[in-house]
């Protein structure tokens, strides 16, 4: 840069020169030529002209050269990066003397003057020139060398690059089989979690199998007879509510099934009103809940919970109530009676809330304001349902449920209470107060039993229920399954879980079930005073036959029983169980016979006697 700074500087005498002798023409060399003795200043001036193009020095030397006609032109492209040292130090004796100036020589002749000036330009340029030429060379030789240095970085930086674009193809490549890696170990991962399901799957449906295939095997079978079935449990549900358990398989066995094979209807030959209606499960918890456990009032449990009518229930005994009672107490039950003046503002807001509602004590008569309830006369407006009581109109909750019952043993309804309502006899059943009586007393003599017996019922229910619970899971889970079973996880676990539970609740199940033999066969050995007992309450009731005024109370008869039951205990506290038994018998057939005869006319207690 600073040599290129020193040329510059000379650079502008040279343009001035340059430009000075393009102005020159052959009559200002013709001017100069002219002289015969030319002015000093003038010969000096061509003299180091000569000088620097190479010449002798004289003016004949001088004269010569300018008759060139090509002088000026050579003048101009003269060679000055090559001047040698001598040639610059004659010139130089000549460009310091003060009067070899252009303006001095320029008074004596103009074309002396831009030769002056070409002359002073070319020793100016020369010296720098000189001073330049190393830095100049070093210069070159420093931008060779640059040049190269540039080709190898540029050769070196191409290598990188290679190197670069191998490394990132490397990378690349890398980087897709890492994830190729991660894919596999996911893979590996999801199918090694896939096989442990399918492990899952397999043997916690391999203990579902048998007991599934038996049940589809069942259920084709009833499929077969769904429509006979159908129509057996819809003309049982209609018309054998009110009818005692004999009528109802006079009904059943020799009338409908017979007509059902003529017309060639397929129904099953085994048809069990119960069974086809109801679960198991729910038939426990009915028992729990204080309904007997005998067939007919199953069968009463089924028409009540199923029908479409409110149930009408014949409760002269009190069965329905105590079990009406258990079962909707956790709903909130309300119990009235058409003797409270607000029954109908109870039965409002039961309907309003979806509250279970019990009317009882009911006659043969019913209240007309019941009719809108009876008869479900709903409303359905802009999306609710209302329902008219008295003169107002009451939002109707489909949670609602009424029950109706009355201590009458043989009412005699019109046949638009009959249609109206589904009228089921809950009157008591040898077998179901024989059951209930077996309980009473082994609760007095044996209430250990007693208690491990009402805690297995219980306890064998909700096992029964759990079962079928997780079951019903399972068989949910299943049918919303989408794709694949081994994607479903919480299918997966779910059935675990259940399999295990199941397993456990099963072994639970087992076991209850065995101790419950046990303690049925201990129970066993106290039934023959339930059947007694059970046997002297209906000979109470037959009187009623005899004298319409003979009506006698089971719960006073359950306390009668409890009594002889303490009695004997206080006689025999230490006997022997058939001792006991036989004691017990003895006690209370005399016991009733005594209470009873206290109620009887004079001439009817013979006839009791012999009964």
């Amino acid at each position: 840069e600073n040599a290129q700074r020193d040329l510059d500087a000379a650079l502008p005498a040279l343009e001035a020169a340059m430009k000075a002798l393009e102005a020159l023409n052959k009559k200002d060399m013709t001017e100069i030529r002219s002289y015969g003795k030319p002015p000093e200043l003038v010969e000096r001036v061509m003299d180091a002209v000569m000088i620097l193009r190479g010449a002798a020095t004289g003016w004949q030397e001088a004269k010569r050269q300018l008759s060139d006609s090509n002088f000026i032109h050579q003048l101009i492209s003269f060679d000055k990066d090559n001047i040698s040292d001598k040639i610059l130090k004659k010139i130089g004796h000549y460009c310091s003397d003060p009067n070899f100036q252009p303006d001095i020589v320029g008074r004596v002749s103009l074309a002396a003057k831009s030769l002056c000036m070409w002359v002073r330009a070319m020793e100016v340029y020369g010296r720098i020139y000189r001073m330049v030429e190393p830095k100049k060379k070093r210069l070159e030789e420093a931008s060779i060398k640059l040049n190269k240095a540039q080709e190898d970085l540029r050769q070196a930086q191409s290598k990188l690059r290679e190197v670069e674009e191998k490394v990132e193809d490397l990378k690349r490549q890398y980087d897709e089989r890492l994830k190729k890696k991660e894919d596999l170990r996911m893979e590996a991962e999801m199918l090694e979690t896939k096989l442990d399901r399918a492990g899952k799957l397999v043997t916690g449906l391999a203990g579902e199998r048998v007991r599934w295939e038996a049940s589809a095997e069942k259920l084709e079978e009833g499929m077969a007879y769904l429509v006979g079935d159908c129509l057996m449990a819809a003309a049982f549900m209609s018309y054998a509510g009110p009818f005692l358990s004999n009528y109802r398989d006079e009904l059943v066995q020799n009338i409908w099934l017979k007509k059902v094979r003529e017309l060639s209807v397929p129904c099953n030959p085994d048809f069990n009103f119960a069974a086809f209606l109801a679960r198991p499960t729910s038939v426990r918890q009915w028992n729990i809940q204080g309904l007997p456990s005998d067939s007919f009032s199953t069968e009463n449990g089924v028409v009540v919970t199923r029908g479409r009518r409110w149930p009408l229930m014949i409760d002269p005994q009190g069965q329905a109530i105590k079990w009406i009672k258990n079962m909707e107490t956790s709903r909130g039950l309300k119990i009235i009676d058409l003797q409270q003046p607000d029954f109908l503002r109870t039965l409002e807001n039961a309907v309003q809330f979806g509250s279970p509602v019990l009317l009882q004590n009911v006659q043969e008569e019913l209240d007309p304001s019941l009719g809108p309830v009876l008869n479900k006369s709903i409303i359905k407006t802009g999306g609710r349902m209302l329902i008219r009581l008295g003169d107002k109109e009451v939002e109707y909750n489909p949670d609602f449920k009424f029950y109706i019952t009355t201590k009458l043993s043989n009412p005699h309804y019109t046949p638009e209470i009959a249609t109206k309502t589904t009228i089921v006899n809950f009157a008591v059943k040898e077998q179901g107060l024989e059951a209930q009586l077996l309980g009473i007393v082994v609760r007095q003599v044996r209430p250990d039993l007693e208690e491990q017996k009402d805690s297995l019922v219980v306890n064998i229910a909700a096992g029964k229920k759990k079962l079928e619970d997780l079951e019903n899971e399972i068989l949910r889970l299943l049918n919303a399954a989408e794709g694949s079973l081994l994607d479903d996880e919480v299918l997966v676990n779910t059935l675990q879980s259940s399999k295990t539970t199941s397993q456990e609740v099963s072994e639970q199940l087992e076991v209850s079930e065995q101790t419950e033999v046990k303690i049925d066969a201990a129970r066993e050995e106290y039934r023959p005073c339930a059947q007694r007992a059970s046997i002297l309450f209906f000979v109470l009731s037959d009187m009623g036959r005899i004298d319409p005024m003979y009506q006698f109370s089971l719960d006073s008869y359950i306390e009668l029983f409890n009594t002889s039951i303490k009695k004997i205990k206080e006689k025999n506290p230490n006997s022997k169980i058939e001792e006991r038994i036989i004691a017990l018998n003895d006690y209370h057939t005399y016991a009733v016979y005594r209470y009873t005869c206290r109620g009887l006319f004079e001439r009817h207690k013979l006839l009791f006697s012999f009964q």
